[in-house]
């Protein structure tokens, strides 16, 4: 019964483990949250002050009789949009600094602060590594482990009701003595045999429902183990395609798009381009670098969830920062 009682403690340590994995991922999830909101700020406050130059040019293109007044209508549209994003941004940030508080248990007064920028580095792995290591150190595996053992020994417990049981007793009496006689102390003992004699209708059941929740632990612990594994191939998976796509927006979309704005202002001075190719290029730009904060965000988001499915706690080497 000991032997079960520490089994059972360490389970609930390990459950224990695995709510801590948890509020970790909770915390990186928010954090990352509002470092996408700090960045996609600064992106749409970029891009609205861009599109403010492209009011004053259209403005003056129209006054001079070189444009049209739908060219100036459409850019102070674009415009009163980012400002109706910014508005948005700045409750989506207010919300989520509240939500970081309460995970990390702060006082609503505290200031939470600009997140640091996050910088894509790559996360070396392997997925078939992740699983292995979750079958070591996942905390809900291992606690589930624990009940296992734990059930094993209340089936050797229940098993071992098929033999007699016996209890010995022993007592001592003082004696005072009295005035014409002299008493002596009393000792007194006594042994108890339990026989199973019922053990068809009793021990035979008690055994039977021990080794079934046995059988039952068991079948939890494989379909976790498989729900983990796929967690990890899954979101492994993901953040090899967050990798690739990252990249390509690093090297590629990023800095087309805005050559492409480069060429169409220089085509558009010498009216070669019309307004809305010029203002469509900007807005091309601006969803694409809105994408790839917001890949990135997803991509440090998969990486804890990672953690917290194996339940290790990443160092900024392994993360490759």
């Amino acid at each position: 019964m000991r032997e079960m009682a520490e089994k059972e403690a360490e389970a609930v340590f390990n459950g224990i483990q695995g709510k801590i994995h948890q509020i970790i991922k909770d915390v990186k999830t928010a954090y990352y949250n509002l470092s996408h909101i700090y960045r996609t700020t600064e992106v749409t406050q970029r891009n609205k002050n861009i599109l403010e130059n492209f009011v004053k040019i259209a403005e003056t293109r129209y006054a001079v009789g070189e444009g049209i007044q739908q060219d100036v209508l459409k850019a102070h549209v674009e415009v009163s949009r980012m400002l109706d994003e910014l508005i948005m941004l700045e409750q989506k940030r207010k919300a989520l600094e509240a939500k970081l508080k309460a995970l990390l248990n702060r006082p609503l007064e505290t200031q939470v602060g600009m997140p640091e920028e996050v910088i894509f580095r790559k996360f070396p792995f392997t997925i078939e590594g992740l699983q292995k290591m979750a079958l070591e150190m996942n905390p809900t595996l291992k606690g589930m482990e624990k009940m296992i053992e734990s059930k094993e020994k209340a089936y050797a417990l229940a098993k071992r009701e098929y033999y007699p049981d016996f209890n010995f007793r022993f007592a001592y009496g003082q004696r005072d003595n009295g005035p014409e006689m002299r008493r002596r102390d009393m000792l007194t003992g006594m042994m108890e045999i339990n026989i199973p004699i019922f053990y068809q209708s009793k021990q035979n059941r008690k055994v039977a429902e021990a080794k079934a929740n046995i059988q039952v632990i068991e079948a939890q612990y494989k379909a976790m183990k498989n729900e983990i594994l796929f967690m990890i191939a899954d979101m492994g998976s993901m953040i090899q395609r967050g990798e690739r796509q990252l990249e390509l927006y690093k090297t590629g979309i990023i800095p087309q798009a805005s050559l492409q704005i480069n060429s169409a202002m220089s085509a558009y001075r010498v009216g070669k381009a019309d307004f809305m190719t010029l203002l469509d290029s900007q807005m091309t730009l601006y969803k694409y670098e809105l994408e790839y904060h917001q890949a990135l965000t997803e991509y440090e988001k998969n990486v804890a969830g990672l953690g917290a499915a194996i339940g290790k706690r990443f160092s900024e080497k392994e993360e490759g920062k």
